[in-house]
């Protein structure tokens, strides 16, 4: 059974990914979604980072349950997403797709490829995906482990890992997207 904690976090990347806001994600959201973070870094149209960040995009809509309309298009509704975050797949899915996919963006945030960023590097990113500039800055200093003044690679797949799979109230990760 999802716990009250899973299931707000889900319904929140259902959210985040189902650009268009119409209940249902498909390629087109999965598209906006990997421009949003392309123009938030100015990504030049079929840089390898822009590449990189489609390509990882598309490949997560290919991961994601659904079924297909009668025009071919693959459709995930809430109740197919909802579903699948008490399936063993998920798991999976999280450390093949999603996993790969924030990398993606986090290397793209992270200009002088130092393998963290800062939260000045960090704000751009979560203002963008509608957080506040409270949320982000708690958010960064909850993350920020350490307290180094950055948040590492390794840092933010912990995050990642705590805000798609953890039940722990107390796990830093559950704020990577702001208040739930």
């Amino acid at each position: 059974m999802t716990s009250a904690l899973r299931i707000n976090k889900l319904r929140k990347l259902f959210s985040a990914y189902d650009v268009d806001q119409d209940g249902v994600m498909d390629e087109l959201d999965i598209t906006a979604l990997a421009q949003i973070w392309c123009d938030t870094y100015e990504l030049p149209p079929r840089s390898a980072e822009w590449s990189r960040i489609h390509r990882q995009a598309h490949r997560m809509f290919r991961d994601m349950p659904g079924s297909v309309d009668a025009d071919g298009e693959k459709k995930v509704t809430i109740d197919d997403w909802m579903s699948w975050g008490d399936d063993p797949e998920f798991r999976q899915f999280v450390e093949s797709s999603a996993i790969p996919f924030s990398m993606a963006v986090f290397a793209a945030a992270d200009k002088d490829q130092d393998r963290r960023i800062n939260a000045r590097e960090m704000m751009a990113a979560q203002i963008k995906g509608g957080m506040s500039e409270e949320e982000t800055n708690k958010a960064f200093a909850l993350l920020d482990a350490d307290g180094d003044g950055y948040i590492t690679t390794d840092e933010y797949i912990q995050a990642l890992r705590e805000f798609y799979l953890s039940d722990d109230p107390a796990a830093r990760g559950n704020h990577i997207a702001g208040e739930l």
